[in-house]
């Protein structure tokens, strides 16, 4: 819990997996099996969750481009926030947005 804490109010930042393990007092082993286990999802999949979250609440709620938002929210390549986004939506965070207007 204390981990996902931290991830939850640190998810902009590049958090890698031994910053998030040394959080939870655990090694990078135990602590992936045991998130995993409890979450149901990679810490890496959560934060990439999180942070699309908050890319959707940014399209619809500022006029930041698509590109301030990608590095707004950690990613560190637009081409890989687009390419996730699409995935999981099936529509390009400009389209998305154009839609919601």
């Amino acid at each position: 819990c204390r981990a996902k804490e931290y991830m939850d109010s640190s998810f902009t930042d590049k958090l890698t997996l031994d910053k998030i393990s040394k959080e939870a007092c655990l090694s990078q082993f135990h602590f992936l099996r045991l998130f995993k286990c409890i979450y149901k999802k990679t810490p890496h999949q959560y934060l990439t969750s999180k942070r699309i979250e908050k890319a959707v609440s940014l399209l619809f709620g500022t006029d930041m481009s698509i590109t301030e938002i990608c590095y707004e929210i950690g990613f560190e390549s637009l081409s890989s926030f687009s390419w996730l986004f699409k995935n999981r939506f099936g529509l390009s965070p400009e389209q998305v947005r154009e839609q919601y207007r």
